[in-house]
Formats: C-alpha cells, structure tokens, sequence
C-alpha cells in the first residue's frame, strides 16, 4: 500500500521507499519464475530371472510420448506401452522390453529431447 504525503510534510521519503519496495517485489518474481529444468529417469527392472523391462519418467510436456515411443520400438527392434504414472496420471511413463537405457540416453542426447545433466541413468 502506498501512502501519498504532502509535498510540505517531512516524511516524503514514504513514497520513494514504497516504490522500492514494489520494485524488489517485482523483481523477486521474475527470479521465481525460472525455466523449468526435467529430470528424466531410465530405470531398469528385473521381471523374470532373464527378462526385464526398461522404465522412462519424466518426458518433458511438449514430447509427443507416442511419437517417441514408436520411434524407440522401430530403432531397439522391441516391444514397448505407454502408460500412466501411477502418482500422476496427468504424466506418462514409456515401458520397453529389454535393457535399453545406455541406447536411450544416446537417443535423447543426439534428437536434443533433453540435456546430459537432466538424464539420471538408475541401477548401472
């Protein structure tokens, strides 16, 4: 809240420190707002004493997940789904069958999907 004094009054630093204020305000909400950093994660988990299947979380939002998922069944010669992450669904998880995570993580960096540091490779 700004409070206007008289021209006259000796307080008419009021309005100077006031709009300081306002200005570190503004200023501390552009700082919040920084560009979001994704964490994607390749997990490895065991099915059978043989199989096992490849788990990728954390695909950015603006990734088409079918599309890439298509592109990864094409590519690793393997099957694979999409699902929903069971504590969000608003977020998908992309199933493979087999151990692919070093072939995806070469993927990810070549096609610029992600950056080196937002891959977290889990269990090598």
């Amino acid at each position: 809240k700004i409070i206007r004094m008289d021209s006259d009054s000796d307080n008419g630093d009021i309005i100077g420190n006031a709009v300081d204020m306002i200005d570190m305000e503004e200023a501390e909400k552009e700082n919040n707002q920084k560009e979001v950093v994704y964490c994607v994660h390749l997990r490895y988990q065991q099915r059978t004493m043989r199989k096992g299947y490849t788990i990728i979380e954390g695909m950015p939002d603006d990734i088409d997940c079918k599309k890439v998922l298509k592109s990864f069944k094409k590519i690793f010669s393997c099957n694979g789904a999409l699902k929903a992450d069971r504590n969000n669904q608003n977020t998908k998880v992309i199933l493979l069958q087999g151990d692919h995570r070093d072939d995806i993580e070469k993927f990810l960096l070549e096609e610029g999907i992600v950056s080196s540091d937002e891959i977290k490779k889990h269990g090598h």
